[in-house]
């Protein structure tokens, strides 16, 4: 079973409500537009060519939506994201240099940071040949490292652009009481509630 589906059921108890798992977004696709984006889009293809994304790649790839890991709606109306070891790469701490500062967020970037800079040769190690594979946006080694980092910062910058709340995530390090079972039942779900509590609490989180 995929580590997610387990945090996002004791996620759905803590708030009690179901998640929408396969929610999908007009505005939340797999190539950058401005009309998505509005005033963010020249930061974002400065990010984008710092990646070293491949223009012509990216246009003539299929379109198809990025489906956030669950959605809970009104009143919460937030996408919810567990990132596992493979998101903590070079190429996601370098996306943060072009977080612009008004956008809000509902995580430490300051934590995510430092989670990239201790985990960042694990990560890319992590998994089959395919995680590592070039793609047609970033056709280089690594390249699908780089297109999931990219794509993280869709899933930050547009929700609050398209009338949604932040999006709240959740780290695999800061739930590993949880995942190797020090902590179950009620005691699991009152350490997700603290977590929890704590996101919600920091919706203008800026880029510092």
């Amino acid at each position: 079973m995929r580590l997610e589906i387990g945090i996002i059921a004791l996620l759905e108890e803590v708030i009690g409500k179901p998640a929408e798992k396969r929610a999908q977004f007009d505005w939340l696709c797999n190539k950058p537009y401005r009309k998505h984006f509005g005033e963010y889009y020249d930061v974002l293809m400065e990010l984008y060519r710092h990646l070293q994304g491949d223009w012509k790649g990216t246009s003539q790839k299929s379109h198809g939506h990025l489906t956030p890991d669950a959605y809970f709606s009104e009143p919460y109306n937030f996408i919810f994201e567990f990132d596992e070891l493979q998101h903590f790469t070079r190429y996601r701490k370098e996306t943060f240099r072009f977080y612009p500062k008004n956008i809000p967020l509902a995580y430490e970037t300051e934590v995510y940071i430092e989670f990239c800079r201790q985990q960042h040769v694990a990560a890319l190690a992590k998994g089959p040949d395919r995680f590592r594979r070039p793609t047609a946006d970033f056709p280089y080694i690594n390249g699908r490292a780089a297109q999931r980092a990219f794509f993280d910062t869709f899933r930050d910058w547009l929700p609050t652009q398209h009338g949604l709340n932040p999006t709240v995530r959740l780290t695999e390090f800061e739930v590993t009481p949880i995942l190797n079972g020090t902590l179950t039942g009620n005691d699991a779900k009152d350490f997700m509630e603290q977590l929890i509590k704590k996101r919600l609490a920091i919706p203008n989180q800026r880029v510092q």
